[in-house]
């Protein structure tokens, strides 16, 4: 697979709708968007932006504590009745992963499955999946940088 590199920046947390809209079927190429970026970088923000825009019934919350939230669509964005929104954020192993089931998203198409803190995951992605990492600049700047991977 050819690997292509996009990116957008956001000065204003107000114009993230807007960079997402223009990048929407880039994003959503594949059913698996791995989130990688420090703490504070905006990845709930981003998800809960990107989940408006595919019409999603509730505005996304940080799933940290519950780790996995499920949030269904309005109708379908493409292949995509509901997005999955994990955060691996305090997950400590991939045995406990496995025993959570939350791979099991990772192999239905028909879940658009973004993750935060996706080192655990990663290596459980069977199919191509999406990259993206948010750098965080001076003056609320963020740099969305992303590209596919198999």
């Amino acid at each position: 697979m050819e690997t292509m590199n996009y990116s957008f920046i956001v000065r204003d947390v107000t114009r993230l709708s807007t960079a997402i809209s223009e990048h929407l079927n880039n994003i959503l190429k594949h059913h698996v968007l791995l989130l990688d970026a420090p703490m504070g970088a905006g990845k709930t923000t981003f998800v809960s932006a990107l989940a408006a825009l595919m019409g999603s019934l509730i505005t996304p919350s940080s799933p940290t504590f519950s780790i996995c939230n499920e949030y269904s669509l309005i109708s379908p964005v493409g292949p995509y009745e509901k997005i999955i929104h994990m955060d691996l954020y305090r997950l400590q192993s991939t045995e406990e992963l496995l025993n959570s089931g939350m791979d099991d998203y990772l192999y239905d198409p028909a879940c658009f499955v973004i993750v935060e803190w996706p080192e655990l995951i990663t290596p459980m992605v069977a199919g191509p999946y999406t990259l993206m990492q948010i750098e965080v600049g001076p003056d609320h700047l963020r740099k969305f940088h992303y590209r596919y991977l198999t």
